[in-house]
């Protein structure tokens, strides 16, 4: 939550949030110990200016391959917010599990 003046003014459908179309957001996956990066996310900045409801919509994405190759075991998802501004807002991990596919020793 973030309370008081926002980097590109207020937006939203009760124009009370910031609009998150002017931010930058990265997502990374790391290890249990968060010291070593994973895996990598393409964040597409889904916002439309003449649609408010729209405002803060992003798709996070990773490739087949490069998810082919994270390991299994537990990991973090980390994500991060930089405004016009320049602050940026980090939030806590999201816990994972990584597991294989158990279709992968069929083919699949």
């Amino acid at each position: 939550m973030l309370d008081g003046d926002v980097a590109g003014g207020t937006y939203g459908p009760n124009g009370n949030q910031p609009d998150w179309s002017q931010w930058n957001i990265q997502a990374a996956l790391f290890d249990s110990d968060a010291e070593n990066q994973i895996g990598s996310f393409t964040v597409t900045n889904l916002s439309d200016p003449t649609v408010p409801d729209t405002n803060g919509l992003y798709q996070i994405t990773a490739s087949a391959g490069d998810t082919a190759k994270w390991p299994v075991g537990k990991a973090q998802f980390w994500i991060s917010a930089q405004g016009p501004n320049g602050v940026t807002i980090t939030d806590q991990p999201f816990w994972m599990r990584l597991r294989a596919n158990p279709l992968s020793k069929y083919g699949a």
